[in-house]
């Protein structure tokens, strides 16, 4: 049984975690420098959020980013504040400094079909100052068809990139991609399709 939270300002809260984080390539530039704090990942919690179960079929919205920041900022990063200049229209989701180097953070939730144009995002977040960049991708997004592995699919984009030279060898070699898996906290069932609708039908229920 999903364990919701809720809340008057923000509708229903589902506790979630994400664990089992795995880094690819494992090797180049952005690998050797950032492994050893994204290594140190465990666990981390975080929530999805119902604000509006009438809006866009209940559409669920999280704070992993935050979560993550800030989990990773007790490993030893620290925030940074990274400005893209006015000609890139882009927004990160956040950005961190590591042992001296600036590391600009792409987090893709949901749509696999963007993972390529992440994969451009990070090049110009190098044109802009960055020295490495991560994309964080869920092995388990639960859509309404079904789940994606996401983790799965931007490895296969990436050695695609590589294979058919999209992308120089030294900008590839300074992207790493951060993979995990999605638990509901109150079962450690990792997330699927039938949890994700169980959530948005608990959330429509008039409390």
């Amino acid at each position: 049984m999903n364990q919701a939270l809720p809340n008057a300002n923000l509708g229903m809260i589902f506790p979630m975690y994400a664990s089992q984080f795995a880094l690819h390539p494992r090797e180049g530039g952005a690998y050797t420098q950032l492994a050893p704090i994204l290594e140190g990942l465990d666990r981390v919690d975080f929530h999805f959020q119902v604000v509006d179960p009438a809006i866009n079929q209940g559409q669920m919205a999280s704070d992993f980013d935050a979560v993550l920041e800030s989990r990773l900022v007790h490993l030893g990063a620290t925030h940074l504040d990274f400005e893209l200049p006015h000609e890139i229209p882009q927004e990160l989701d956040f950005a961190f400094n590591y042992k001296g180097h600036k590391v600009a953070v792409e987090i893709e939730k949901a749509n696999r079909e963007k993972i390529l144009r992440d994969l451009l995002k990070c090049h110009m977040y190098f044109h802009a100052g960055a020295d490495f960049a991560l994309v964080v991708l869920p092995r388990n997004y639960a859509h309404k068809m079904g789940s994606w592995d996401l983790f799965d699919f931007g490895i296969r984009r990436f050695e695609e990139c590589r294979k058919y030279g999209f992308g120089t060898s030294d900008k590839l070699s300074r992207i790493l991609l951060l993979g995990y898996t999605q638990f509901e906290a109150a079962t450690d069932r990792p997330l699927t399709k039938k949890i994700r609708n169980a959530m948005r039908v608990s959330a429509a229920i008039p409390k």
